[in-house]
């Protein structure tokens, strides 16, 4: 495990159900506006994985929030999230950045974090300042019914990431296991940090916001080299 300074995270047993801020309490708005003042120096770029993200995964409702507190948010959008094609997902996420006008801060999950890894090692993507990697996607050792969908978009890259980058990882993820995890991890050069049992974090894991993560974005995002912000 690296040196990230964060505590483990276990189950949440309050999940919300819905991604209408306006009923929630303020206990679950401030992760939103501290992370919200550690992205302001940047674009986020938001980098769904396999079927998109629904409006209840918390990439979604981190668009939301931070949308509402004033963050420069994109979302990556692809014509088909349900058969991905390597070439075509690359432009997809190429075009977005094009799009921005900071140093980005990428947040990326499943095949999304995939996506990120093999355009940064065959493009570099000086534009990008981190990525945020959640449950990236074991495209090697998977097995489970979705495997002819996703090896169009083998080899796992090996080479170092060009910027910083922290990865996510579950406890019981179907597609990562933790100790790809840190193999992931040691070539990427990127943080790990055991997210507890969320399982793939994705639009199943009912997890809400997820305050937790959006908790270690804002820390990620502080932490980041001051070379890296906007004039």
């Amino acid at each position: 495990m690296s040196s990230f300074n964060m505590p483990h995270y276990g189950t949440r047993t309050d999940p919300m159900t819905t991604c209408d801020f306006l009923r929630t309490s303020v206990q679950d708005i401030d992760p939103s506006e501290k992370a919200a003042a550690a992205l302001a120096s940047y674009d986020v770029v938001i980098v769904p994985g396999l079927d998109g993200s629904n409006p209840r995964h918390w990439q979604s409702c981190w668009e939301i929030l931070l949308q509402q507190h004033g963050a420069s948010v994109y979302r990556v959008q692809q014509n088909d999230w349900m058969h991905p094609f390597y070439p075509t997902w690359k432009q997809g996420l190429l075009s977005t950045l094009r799009q921005a006008h900071r140093h980005v801060i990428l947040v990326a999950h499943s095949l999304g974090a995939i996506l990120v890894a093999r355009v940064a090692a065959e493009e570099g993507l000086p534009e990008v300042a981190g990525a945020f990697l959640v449950a990236p996607a074991d495209i090697e050792q998977y097995e489970g019914p979705a495997i002819t969908r996703i090896k169009a978009f083998e080899p796992l890259p090996r080479k170092p990431l060009p910027f910083p980058a922290i990865i996510m990882a579950s406890e019981n993820d179907e597609w990562l296991s933790l100790s790809r995890a840190h193999v992931l991890a040691s070539e990427w050069k990127a943080e790990l940090v055991n997210a507890g049992t969320v399982g793939h974090i994705g639009n199943v894991a009912n997890i809400g916001m997820w305050r937790d993560g959006l908790s270690a974005l804002t820390q990620f995002a502080d932490n980041l080299p001051s070379r890296t912000r906007a004039c």
